[in-house]
Formats: structure tokens, C-alpha cells, sequence
């Protein structure tokens, strides 16, 4: 009696099967490629996560000056001086006015005497006050105005401040703000820019390795093409050779971004407080990690697909 196998499957398998199991292959025989040649994958990897980390380190740091900006653009207020003449009463009553504005948040009033104490205080002279025979300064106005006024709105406050009849003086310094946001539009440019070229260069690092390793494989090639086998066969080992290499790259890349930021966060922590923020600097975190990993992967499948695309035309058995 014959027995059977109702399971068993003669003859090829189908195509999609084979494709699915021919990248599983190609994907983990890529990775442990890595692992057998230690040194050039450390190498490299190292070089592109450089090239990686440094427009990554420039968005990390833009992002914590863009919050500290934020938060000294909150503090901002105009100082109204008052005419000499002008009674504390109707400091009060003009400050209780303005307050009533849609586009101002909060008015202070400081009466001439605490001036005087808080200016004498902020020089350190103190003695200043037992040497003055009067007080010359007047009553003062302290304005917030809204914080999501733009600078257009502050210099058109600022001029309507300046016509009221009892003031004498508004301070109140408006470039500052336009100064700062086009530092900072020039900062996103320049690190976009600077993105850009370095990761050019780490496509180029991996395209690099990747034409050694098709030139190191010349002969597999073409074998492979002798037995029927096309470039997109010969491709995907490669393809996942360069997003192996670029993805560990990036991982390096956000590695070394922590590092430099760990560095400066006692300095620059010091420096926000001197600004009046208690904002602390802050990495690139998870999410800015795992988009450098991915960014340096993608990197590397696409610089590892056209090194492919141009050298494996080239290799043709004879």
C-alpha cells in the first residue's frame, strides 16, 4: 500500500513566495554582513552618523533657542514715563483704561517713590536715595501688551501709547523682535541647508561602499545573471546593505547628538536662567532619534539603489 502526502508540493513555488523569501534573506544576510566585518561597517556607519548629527545638533539647538525666544518674547512690555506734573490718581485711572484694551493683557502702575528705589536698587547704589533732594523720576506705566501681537501691532501700539496726553515717554524697543526673527529664519535656512549637503555626503560615503562591495561580488553577479537571474535580483542584497548601514548610521548620529548635548546642559542651562527662562535644554529626544535612524536609512536605500542602478549594468557574463 502507497502512502501519500497530501501536503507535500511538487514543482516551483510561487513567485510572490519566493520574492518575500528571497528579501527575508537578502535582509538578514545584509545585517550579519555587518557583524563579520566589524571594523569598515564601524567605519562607516561612524562617517555617516558625523555627517548626520550635525544638521540634527543645529535643529536640536535651534529648537531650544526658538522656546527660549518664545518665552523673553512673553516677558516684553512697554514702560509709559508719565509728565512730572502728573498726580497718581490719574496714573491709576489712565492704567485702569488702557487695561481695558483688547490688545494689551495687563498695565502696573509704579508710583515715582518705588521707581526710584527700584532704580537705585538695580545700579547698587542705595545710598543714591539719601543724596537726592527730590525725586526726578515720575510715575511709570508697566504694559504687557498681548503676546500674539506681531511686531507691525507692537509699533502701532507703540506710536498710540506716544500720543496720550499724560505720557511723556514710551520705551519700548521693537527691533529686537524683528532682529531675533530673522536670525532665527536665517537659522532655519542654514540648517536646512547644511542638512541637505550632509546628507548628500552620507549618501555618497554609503554609494562608496556599496560600488567596493559590487566590485568584491563581481564574479556572484554574474553568476547570477548567467542563470537567469536580473538586476533587481542582484539588487536587493545591496539595497539592504545600504539600509542597514544608513539606519545604524543615524542610530550613531542621534548617539553622538546626545552626547554633545549632555555636554552643554549645565553652561547652557545657565545661560537660559540669565535670559530669565526656565526653560532646560533639550536633545533631539525619542521621536528626533527615530527620525534620524529612519532619515539615515532612507539615505542609504536610495544612495545603495542608484550606486546599483549604474554599476550592475556594467556586469555582464560573457
Amino acid at each position: 500500500m502507497n502512502a501519500t502526502v497530501p501536503d507535500a508540493q511538487v514543482g516551483p513555488r510561487p513567485a510572490l513566495v519566493s520574492w518575500f523569501d528571497h528579501h527575508r534573506r537578502a535582509a538578514v544576510q545584509s545585517f550579519l554582513r555587518l557583524w563579520r566585518e566589524p571594523i569598515q561597517s564601524l567605519v562607516t556607519c561612524l562617517a555617516v552618523g558625523v555627517a548626520l548629527a550635525l544638521p540634527a545638533a543645529l535643529w536640536a539647538l535651534l529648537q531650544n533657542v526658538e522656546a527660549v525666544s518664545g518665552s523673553v518674547q512673553t516677558a516684553a512690555r512697554f514702560t509709559l514715563l508719565l509728565d512730572q506734573n502728573t498726580p497718581f490718581e490719574v496714573a491709576t485711572q489712565l492704567a485702569a483704561e488702557l487695561e481695558g484694551q483688547a490688545n494689551i493683557d495687563d498695565v502696573e502702575t509704579v508710583d515715582r517713590a518705588d521707581a526710584l528705589k527700584d532704580f537705585a536698587y538695580g545700579i547698587g547704589l542705595n545710598e543714591l536715595m539719601d543724596n537726592l533732594d527730590e525725586n526726578p523720576l515720575p510715575h511709570l506705566l508697566h504694559l504687557h501688551p498681548d503676546k500674539n501681537l506681531s511686531s507691525a501691532e507692537l509699533d502701532a501700539l507703540f506710536i498710540s501709547l506716544s500720543t496720550l496726553e499724560s505720557v511723556d515717554q514710551v520705551v519700548f524697543d521693537t527691533q529686537w523682535q524683528a532682529r531675533l526673527g530673522a536670525a532665527i529664519a536665517t537659522a532655519r535656512r542654514l540648517t536646512a541647508g547644511v542638512g541637505v549637503l550632509m546628507v548628500l555626503g552620507a549618501a555618497l560615503i554609503l554609494g562608496n561602499t556599496i560600488r567596493l562591495g559590487i566590485e568584491a561580488r563581481r564574479e556572484e553577479i554574474t553568476v547570477i545573471k548567467l542563470i537567469g537571474g536580473g538586476d533587481g535580483f542582484a539588487r536587493r542584497p545591496l539595497l539592504y546593505s545600504g539600509l542597514w548601514s544608513g539606519a545604524v548610521g543615524g542610530l550613531l548620529g542621534a548617539v553622538l547628538v546626545a552626547l554633545l548635548f549632555g555636554f552643554l546642559a549645565g553652561p547652557a542651562d545657565e545661560l537660559f536662567t540669565l535670559y530669565g527662562s526656565d526653560q532646560t535644554v533639550s536633545g533631539l529626544g525619542f521621536k528626533g532619534a527615530f527620525g534620524l535612524t529612519v532619515a539615515g536609512g532612507l539615505a542609504g536605500l536610495v544612495s545603495a539603489w542608484s550606486t546599483a542602478f549604474i554599476h550592475l549594468r556594467r556586469i555582464q557574463p560573457r
